[in-house]
């Protein structure tokens, strides 16, 4: 009998042995020159369950018919659109149109995909008050797990989206003004970073590389982030990895590049604002904590609804890194159809691109419609970071801003 037992043993210990050795192990992917080393981790431990961007709002947000942002850009103040300096788009953000966007003008976001994976990152994030200036440094990379990216031919949301970028460090450092003022009138946002979050992560606005609504066309990760083709990891809206639990008043989320604070969807009597509430700057004024003082200041709300964080800036906002904001008509730099986007978007040509030579060769002539209707002529090559041939036109795509 004893003999019986320990052959028992031998093999299930053995079997336990097999099973363990072939299990999947998430890894980044990325080579070490790209980005500090990451961790995977649990996802089930850190990546959360409720849909990114929106576990903040109360029932009375109805996530399966979100507004729809598409065509709401304007070139002046207004409530509820992007007064955005860059007027002009060619396309960019993800390839196809996802089957959550409803045809009453409005999107369900609990039935779109995100991208998969766990990884954590050594994020590092500080900010100080030093005199009258608030000095924000950040290596970008978030205080929460991340999806993997570049997003992987076997993720479900690669039929939608196939970001190519890997996340990588910035160097982000600026001083913003400690007691911002309003300015005269408001002003324009940019393309790229327009605020950094508490989680250390830059903000950009609502708009995908095409100019639609960001965070109903973009595939993000499970905490509303994804980075562009310089690997600067960035959300749209409020990720729901930045917590803002409770019912009663949202507490500071991040800070907008003009100087003012953006808090979360919740008044001081708990209840969730929206852009019947809010000025064409998608922000308020009203009592808040702010340098440890209980202050009546004009801040920014992050809502469900878009324009999701900043509208336009009510402050005069810093230009870092050579971006520039508040500026009408200087990031309307024309983009290649067949090329990568604009204002550091960084995602595929636009499908018809793509199309143009799904039966062709490298160097055959190729022609597909673009966005305006207009007739476009080039050849089929292969963008850097990219397995498909694209039809290109004459002259190639642009290079990065």
């Amino acid at each position: 009998m004893k003999t019986k037992f320990y052959t028992t043993m031998f093999v299930l210990v053995t079997l336990s042995i097999l099973v363990a050795a072939c299990a999947p192990v998430t890894t980044q992917g990325q080579p070490a020159s790209a980005a500090p080393a990451a961790t995977p981790v649990s996802q089930a431990n850190n990546l959360p369950a409720s849909v990114p961007g929106v576990n903040h709002a109360d029932s009375s947000v109805d996530i399966t018919h979100l507004p729809l942002g598409d065509g709401k850009i304007s070139t002046s103040p207004k409530v509820g659109y992007v007064f955005s300096c860059q007027t002009q788009f060619n396309g960019g953000g993800a390839s196809h149109l996802g089957n959550w966007i409803n045809g009453d003008g409005t999107f369900d976001l609990s039935q779109k995909p995100t991208v998969d994976g766990s990884v954590t990152w050594p994020s590092s994030f500080t900010i100080t008050l030093n005199g009258d200036q608030r000095v924000v440094t950040s290596n970008d990379l978030p205080n929460h797990a991340t999806g993997i990216f570049p997003i992987s031919p076997k993720d479900d949301a690669y039929n939608f989206d196939r970001n190519p970028n890997s996340i990588k460090a910035q160097n982000i450092q600026f001083s913003l003004a400690a007691n911002p003022q309003l300015a005269a009138t408001p002003t324009c946002v940019g393309m790229g970073m327009i605020g950094i979050m508490t989680s250390g992560t830059a903000l950009f606005n609502a708009l995908d590389a095409g100019g639609r609504d960001a965070v109903a066309h973009e595939i993000q990760d499970a905490c509303g982030g994804h980075p562009q083709q310089n690997g600067e990891y960035h959300y749209h809206n409020l990720s729901n990895c930045i917590k803002d639990d409770g019912t009663g008043q949202s507490q500071l989320v991040g800070y907008a590049l003009d100087g003012f604070g953006i808090y979360g969807p919740r008044d001081a009597n708990g209840k969730t604002l929206t852009n019947a509430d809010l000025d064409e700057c998608h922000g308020i004024t009203s009592e808040v904590d702010w340098n440890g003082q209980r202050v009546v200041m004009y801040h920014y709300v992050a809502t469900s609804e878009y324009p999701y964080t900043i509208g336009c800036f009510r402050g005069t906002p810093v230009n870092i890194r050579g971006q520039q904001q508040g500026q009408p008509g200087l990031q309307n730099r024309p983009q290649q159809p067949g090329g990568q986007s604009q204002g550091g978007q960084g995602q595929q040509p636009l499908q018809q691109a793509i199309t143009a030579c799904s039966n062709l060769t490298q160097n055959t002539s190729c022609s597909f419609t673009g966005m305006s209707g207009q007739q476009i002529s080039g050849t089929c090559q292969t963008p850097p970071q990219s397995t498909q041939l694209v039809c290109v036109p004459a002259g190639g795509p642009p290079h990065n801003p």
